[in-house]
């Protein structure tokens, strides 16, 4: 079925900055002179042919970037008929919708992609559209207050999510922390957390938005955020992946062209209309209101879409940190792998 929120009008303007007329002379003269010592490749354009696509995306009620690409018809300007399919919950579910065919196209954590198409999954990365929003909470009276005094404690992640548990450890590595083997990871329904948490049988909880924000607001105060990564580095790198499968990349390349268009169009628009998009998906979020999806959307790092060589770039970098915990072969070049996994559709 296809995910539509409120309808609402278009209100994006462009504003269009005037240099002089010597101004443009000399950038005119400066630009014809680097073209021609670095020319650069023709941008590939989408056909404008009708297409319907399937798409796979966890959480998709609750995503705003999805929810912008249909009521502010970022997918019309570019001709598709998006259609969502299996509601996948989590990035697992929906790399098994399109490994099985159900799908064209897929969201999901790039940590969640990784070890999938290592292990033979037919898809390339096209498109970088947000950053991750992955939340450590610790229940509070468990002394917890370094990353550390985790060791030895229990940290509940929501039923097969991988990418929650992935990035802490992979954070947690880097500061000498073995927390693939020196912590308790229990997959546990959402629902169960906070029982758990204040019968004491957890000690944290690894998840991310909009879950995790709920946690925070919602659970009287049984919770506090320790680390996440809405800061520092974490907050500049691409997290949510659109992926397309091989066939249909070989089959119809216009497709991909055009997903990514439309995709990185309303990612551009979610960050700079973000009170606007917090309302196309607060109806779609349990349990808050458009204030409070409001606060969480300006907590959270820009949505900042990344295509060809800087996305290629970081999922060479996942690829390493996978390498780091032990989940991938170290002897494998991160380089190499990020070259064969992604695609670049937009260029000609």
């Amino acid at each position: 079925m296809s995910t539509h929120g409120p309808s609402t009008s278009p209100t994006s303007r462009r504003t269009v900055l005037l240099s002089s007329l010597a101004g443009l002379a000399v950038a005119g003269g400066l630009g014809a002179y680097q073209v021609l010592r670095h020319p650069r490749p023709p941008r590939r354009q989408p056909d404008g042919q009708y297409r319907q696509i399937k798409l796979a995306w966890p959480d998709a009620s609750s995503a705003p970037v999805l929810a912008v690409a249909y009521q502010k018809d970022f997918f019309t300007q570019y001709s598709l008929d998006v259609d969502i399919t299996s509601a996948p919950l989590n990035g697992s579910g929906a790399l098994a919708a399109l490994a099985g065919g159900v799908a064209d196209f897929a969201v999901a954590p790039a940590l969640s992609w990784l070890p999938k198409l290592h292990d033979g999954l037919a898809a390339n990365l096209i498109l970088g559209i947000q950053p991750g929003v992955f939340r450590l909470l610790v229940r509070r009276g468990a002394g917890i207050t370094r990353l550390d005094q985790l060791l030895g404690r229990t940290i509940a992640i929501p039923d097969q999510n991988i990418a929650d548990k992935l990035f802490f450890a992979i954070m947690m590595r880097r500061k000498g922390i073995n927390a693939m083997e020196g912590i308790t990871w229990r997959p546990m329904p959402a629902e169960d957390m906070i029982t758990a948490a204040a019968a004491k049988t957890i000690d944290a909880i690894a998840t991310h938005d909009p879950f995790a924000w709920q946690l925070l607001g919602t659970s009287n105060g049984l919770f506090t955020e320790l680390v996440s990564s809405n800061t520092g580095h974490y907050a500049d790198r691409t997290n949510m992946i659109l992926g397309v499968s091989s066939s249909t990349l070989a089959a119809d390349p216009d497709a991909a062209t055009a997903m990514t268009l439309a995709l990185r169009d309303a990612a551009r628009w979610a960050n700079a209309h973000r009170t606007e998009a917090a309302t196309l998906i607060a109806e779609a979020t349990a349990g808050m209101n458009s204030t409070s999806v409001q606060d969480m959307l300006s907590s959270e790092p820009p949505i900042h879409p990344v295509t060809g060589h800087p996305l290629r770039e970081q999922i060479a970098q996942y690829y390493d940190e996978l390498q780091l915990i032990g989940l991938l072969p170290s002897e494998e070049s991160a380089a190499d792998m990020a070259r064969r996994y992604t695609r670049n559709v937009l260029r000609g």
